[in-house]
């Protein structure tokens, strides 16, 4: 490995380890209980984890002119939304009978203001047969006050004028409307350098599978080879699904750790019950007692 000695010292302050005098007296192994000092620190913070809160989004874009499109589709890019784009009011129309939009963003002159209008309300047709919760958004240059109401009269949710602020008003209001405590997948923190928990507020979708077991290899990675879940926000659980706690399972017992479920619900035990871990994986009424039972296995 290539590294100077001012690389090496910032290495170690960052870690807040006793750095060595020379390059010469270091060790690979000094470089990684380094590392793993600095990655325990990164993840002794609570922090919330939205799982794609906004990039599972789908948002539909009905505007002729090609550069509004080009300045929405950059806007919502940065963001992590990759919008459908539709340049005709017929356009658009096909898009709304393929699927449903979170979010449809519609030019009121596409060309002429009576398409828009049509747009707007075959969008809330649509909204109220599906029963989905899709948010209508117009934006157009004009201030003519009788038009925009009646875009409001006719169901669009909110009306930007291409302003110098519409860019700012358009995130704000996506963001605000689509990331809410409804998209937190879990809240992660560290009980010590050796116990990573969990407190599971969204379950049953791949992703947050995914998220969790990289998560909690980036912890066994720092040290923290144990793992708790606090499922009490959790009422149902499919079964079908079982097999995540059977990998968590091994991913902790492979690094000599232990994985604890904390107040789960009947169902969830059924699940265990289905892939042989009823007996296996312990279960705690807090996070007190699944700590104490980590302590009296291994003396920590």
């Amino acid at each position: 490995m290539e590294i100077t000695n001012e690389q090496l010292i910032k290495l170690f302050e960052l870690a807040s380890m006793e750095r060595k005098k020379n390059i010469s007296e270091v060790e690979p192994k000094d470089i990684s209980e380094a590392l793993i000092a600095i990655e325990r620190k990164i993840y002794s913070f609570s922090s919330d984890v939205k799982v794609n809160s906004l990039a599972d989004k789908k948002i539909l874009i009905a505007d002729d002119l090609e550069l509004s499109i080009y300045q929405l589709s950059t806007l919502l890019k940065k963001i992590g939304i990759v919008p459908r784009i539709a340049r005709t009011k017929e356009e658009a129309i096909s898009e709304l009978h393929k699927a449903h939009f979170d979010c449809i963003i519609v030019d009121l002159f596409i060309p002429d203001s009576l398409d828009g209008i049509d747009l707007i309300k075959m969008s809330v047709q649509k909204r109220d047969k599906t029963d989905c919760e899709s948010k209508i958004v117009v934006i157009s240059g004009t201030d003519d006050s009788s038009l925009i109401d009646q875009c409001y009269e006719n169901g669009a949710d909110l009306y930007i004028q291409k302003d110098k602020d519409w860019h700012s008003k358009l995130l704000k209001f996506i963001s605000t409307t689509f990331q809410s405590d409804k998209t937190i997948a879990y809240t992660k923190y560290t009980i010590n350098n050796n116990i990573a928990a969990y407190l599971i507020k969204r379950f049953n979708e791949q992703k947050i599978y995914d998220s969790i077991i990289k998560s909690i290899n980036s912890s066994i990675f720092s040290g923290m080879n144990h793992v708790l879940f606090d499922m009490r926000e959790i009422a149902s659980f499919d079964a079908d699904n079982a097999s995540i706690f059977a990998e968590i399972y091994k991913i902790c017992a492979e690094n000599k750790g232990k994985f604890i479920l904390i107040n789960p619900s009947a169902e969830i035990k059924e699940a265990l019950s289905n892939v042989y871990l009823e007996d296996v994986i312990p279960i705690a009424d807090n996070i007190e007692k699944a700590v104490n039972i980590i302590k009296e296995e291994f003396n920590q």
